[in-house]
């Protein structure tokens, strides 16, 4: 029998495994919007930029939300323009009553204070004295509630007008969302690199989120291996491996 002398050292142990050199980034492409496919405009295999399109899709539904939108956008400012033109009528309306009222004050008032005089003067009968001061009073009351109501209405007019104009542009955000969400049916590369595993055909329907290929970055790479799970406690980071490239 052989004997040997007991030391303490490092102990290797060495694993040989077969793999695949694989894309150290890859990005799943997958429509944020559902719809047919109209038009494929790159094939599996092409190398892109980023930006450059891929395929096409069409919504009819999109399409329809679309064209609903504008309708109501355009239906509410038409109510709008409406809304401001009768505010404007209604304020003209409201200074022509003004001037009115303002004339009708100053007349009454001059009446009045005639009638004032006549009749401290003991040459007019108190009934004229006194219906010209009522006409007076009268006259005074109406202007002050044609005033009071042009301020109201001014103010009336300037919250209605903004709310209005509020409404109209979440009405015009919400039109810019939905166009938005038209340019997604463009399928476009992320980033500059090779379109692989393209699945889509023409006339092929796509739901949202649907996978139907990747994008290779083939700047850098990484090998993929399958260890067997007897292993898998003795593999941590940072370890060493190196490979060998089959030719074939």
């Amino acid at each position: 029998f052989n004997t040997a002398v007991v030391k303490e050292g490092e102990f290797s142990d060495y694993i040989r495994l077969s793999g695949q050199v694989m894309p150290m980034i890859t990005i799943q492409l997958s429509p944020l919007e559902g719809g047919i496919v109209e038009e494929i405009i790159s094939e599996e295999g092409s190398n892109l930029k980023a930006g450059d399109v891929i395929l096409r899709l069409s919504n009819e539904n999109l399409d329809l939300q679309i064209l609903n939108s504008e309708a109501e956008l355009a239906e509410k400012e038409n109510m709008l323009r409406n809304t401001m033109i009768q505010m404007e009528q209604q304020k003209l309306d409201l200074e022509q009553n003004r001037l009115k009222y303002t004339l009708d004050v100053r007349r009454t008032k001059r009446a009045f204070e005639q009638k004032k005089k006549l009749f401290e003067d003991n040459l007019c009968a108190k009934e004229d004295f006194l219906i010209a001061q009522e006409d007076y009073e009268l006259a005074s009351q109406q202007l002050d509630l044609v005033k009071n109501r042009a301020k109201q209405d001014s103010m009336y007019r300037s919250v209605e007008i903004k709310q209005m104009n509020e409404s109209l542009e979440n009405m015009r955000v919400n039109m810019q969302m939905i166009r938005r969400r038209k340019e997604n049916l463009t399928i476009k590369a992320p980033i500059d690199g090779e379109l692989g595993l393209l699945e889509a055909v023409r006339g092929q329907s796509i739901m949202a989120g649907t996978k139907i290929g990747q994008i290779n970055n083939l700047e850098n790479y990484k090998i993929e291996v399958q260890i067997d799970e007897h292993y898998i406690d003795r593999v941590t980071a940072g370890l060493s491996a190196s490979f060998e490239k089959n030719a074939t």
